[in-house]
């Protein structure tokens, strides 16, 4: 509708024609209040709202969609909270579906205390029990602001009221403990859950070697990753062992590191240019050479060559010559990039072949 205002006015016409029979109903304002949405109008979705009120048309779940769309669409959190608590305070019947959304909408629009409140709300009144969407979003939303106790509180009361986690909420229960470095309350979560039947995800993996990496416990890190697939019937992918190197590279464990990229190319797992990016730098600080050169001729004459920026390769020449290591290893470095075309421009190097 492009002409919101001008229907307004058509629609109190109307109301002064109406007689025994009712002309307007809650639909002809949710059309006009849509229109006044589209034009980012809250101000006037709400003088409408007010209007159909006072003409005794309650608000149905459309227009309390649409006013909460336009409030977080405008961010006017004052007309969001005055929706939700015309939506608590009416005698209409709460509907499970309908307060998920507007939970979701206030999670999105940074008001998780009104969206919390909103689910006391819901636990209150019949036909709107919080279900596991409604858990989910909220416990994420509580991770994501570094509440694990209050996320740890909604997994208590989703228990209470006989719904059992899935592996997404366990994911984010995990990801609650690696922020708040908690390593012995997320494996706990993790093997009760696994062990009530919860089949855990590829993000629940990544999750869990975070956490390892998080609290330096690298071994349970690879033990997790090395039996993975043997245990829960998925194989790790090259993400899943990035980032186990990146966690042992975060503490300066760089044979650690190492060994994960082996696992991988044992698992027949082939590296991507983010696993060369992330663990190519560790092994020059490392001053590893020869793993530098292994790495860098894996990326570079496999199959299927992984593209490694010229600056990394120059890099990691220069770091060879600086630190005055076997003068074969910046060799066979040099041929690689020759190889491949790489223009040379570590020093040493570069004068040499001018």
């Amino acid at each position: 509708m492009k002409q919101p205002d001008r229907a307004l006015v058509l629609l109190k016409e109307a109301h002064t024609l109406e007689a025994a029979e009712k002309i307007v109903d809650a639909v002809s304002y949710n059309t006009v209040i849509k229109g006044f949405a589209q034009g980012g109008e809250p101000t006037k979705c709400f003088e409408c709202l007010h209007e159909m009120r006072a003409k005794g048309l309650e608000p149905d779940d459309i227009t309390f969609g649409t006013l909460l769309d336009v409030c977080i669409a405008g961010s006017h959190m004052g007309g969001a909270y005055e929706v939700v608590d015309l939506l608590v305070g009416s005698d209409r019947k709460m509907d499970t579906v309908m307060c998920t959304l507007f939970i979701k909408g206030l999670v999105r629009a940074n008001c998780l205390p009104k969206a919390i409140e909103l689910y006391e709300q819901m636990r209150q009144r019949e036909g709107a029990s919080p279900d596991i969407v409604t858990y989910s979003v909220l416990i994420k939303a509580c991770v994501d602001g570094h509440d694990l106790d209050r996320a740890l509180c909604l997994l208590e009361d989703l228990r209470a009221a006989g719904r059992a986690p899935d592996d997404i909420i366990l994911t984010h229960l995990l990801e609650g403990c690696r922020h708040a470095g908690n390593h012995a309350l997320g494996k706990k979560l993790f093997a009760e859950m696994v062990s009530s039947g919860i089949k855990p995800s590829e993000y629940t993996l990544i999750t869990m070697v975070k956490l390892h990496g998080r609290c330096g416990a690298h071994e349970e890190a690879h033990e997790l990753v090395a039996n993975w697939e043997a245990r829960h019937g998925a194989k790790p992918s090259v993400i899943h062992f990035t980032c186990l190197m990146s966690g042992c590279l975060r503490t300066k464990s760089y044979d650690r590191a190492w060994v994960a990229y082996e696992l991988m190319c044992q698992n027949g797992v082939k590296p991507d240019e983010t696993t060369v990016a992330t663990l190519l730098p560790g092994m020059v600080q490392a001053q590893e050479w020869d793993k530098c050169v292994t790495l860098v001729k894996h990326a570079l004459k496999s199959s299927c060559p992984i593209s490694v920026s010229s600056d990394t390769l120059n890099m990691t020449l220069s770091q060879m010559q600086a630190a005055g290591g076997p003068g074969r290893y910046a060799e066979q470095m040099q041929e690689l990039m020759k190889g491949a075309n790489i223009q040379i421009t570590a020093r040493s190097f570069a004068k040499r072949m001018s």
